[in-house]
């Protein structure tokens, strides 16, 4: 028996991380263009039509970083907590979860929370690509709610909460 908690923070796996010095890379050298462009644009008084693609260049790999250090799923004794660079925080009492389950292919599967209204949620870093055990992980997370939902908790009415969003 071990004491290793069931509560759990998954964030960017190591095929994200991985993923951090090609963002580092296309950043830095975007941004040296972009700064060059804007030195001859100011100096000079003329820029290349090359400026708008640097932009959105380093903007592109500034969010992809700052998504994958801000995306998280958390769970708690009470919720599970999803966290999203612009969706913000988001909890859900485990009472109010109908379902857990995977979506996808083996190689590309994800986790996806079914709240009772009928949403159906992805967890960010619960899925294949970052946790090398998936499934397994996913059994923990089905048990954790199982046992944190309450003794009287019951699934909705057939019908309820199957809406697709």
């Amino acid at each position: 028996m071990t004491n290793e908690s069931p509560f759990r923070t998954y964030r960017a796996g190591p095929a994200t991380r991985r993923m951090y010095a090609v963002w580092l890379y296309f950043g830095l050298s975007s941004s040296i263009g972009l700064l060059a462009q804007l030195f001859l644009l100011v100096e000079y008084g003329y820029g290349s039509p090359w400026i708008l693609v640097n932009v959105a260049v380093v903007a592109s790999m500034a969010f992809f970083y700052a998504s994958a250090k801000r995306d998280a799923t958390i769970t708690t004794p009470d919720h599970i907590e999803i966290r999203a660079l612009f969706g913000g925080t988001e909890q859900i009492a485990w009472e109010d979860i109908e379902e857990i389950e995977t979506r996808g292919s083996t190689k590309k599967a994800q986790a996806v929370v079914i709240h009772i209204p009928g949403r159906h949620i992805s967890l960010p870093h619960v899925n294949s690509r970052d946790i090398d055990s998936f499934p397994e992980e996913v059994q923990l997370l089905r048990e954790l709610w199982e046992s944190r939902r309450g003794p009287d908790w019951t699934p909705p009415p057939h019908g309820e909460g199957t809406a697709t969003s």
